[in-house]
């Protein structure tokens, strides 16, 4: 609870899905940033990416995320590297 405790103080950007079932949400500084998800009768959160602490993005800011109009695509980027990332499901169906 602690841990869970500590992200939430250091959420950056939220997004709710378009089935409001799903929060998305990025952390705000650390040594590990990325995107996370909660299910909304959860309360437990999972990762959907991160950076690897020491790794290229390290120390990075995850900005910018978003779905497309269609929800095939999930757009999140890594602001100091200037990367933008583009992640579709495997089974093709639109994030929730």
């Amino acid at each position: 609870m602690e841990e869970e405790n500590l992200l939430v103080n250091l959420i950056r950007y939220l997004m709710v899905g378009p089935s409001r079932k799903f929060l998305f949400f990025t952390e705000d500084g650390g040594d590990s940033p990325g995107v996370y998800v909660r299910f909304s009768g959860d309360e437990m959160y999972s990762t959907m990416f991160q950076g690897i602490p020491g790794g290229r993005y390290s120390d990075d800011e995850t900005v910018g995320i978003a779905l497309s109009p269609d929800n095939l695509r999930f757009y999140a980027g890594f602001q100091d590297a200037g990367v933008i990332l583009e992640f579709t499901r495997d089974d093709g169906l639109p994030f929730q």
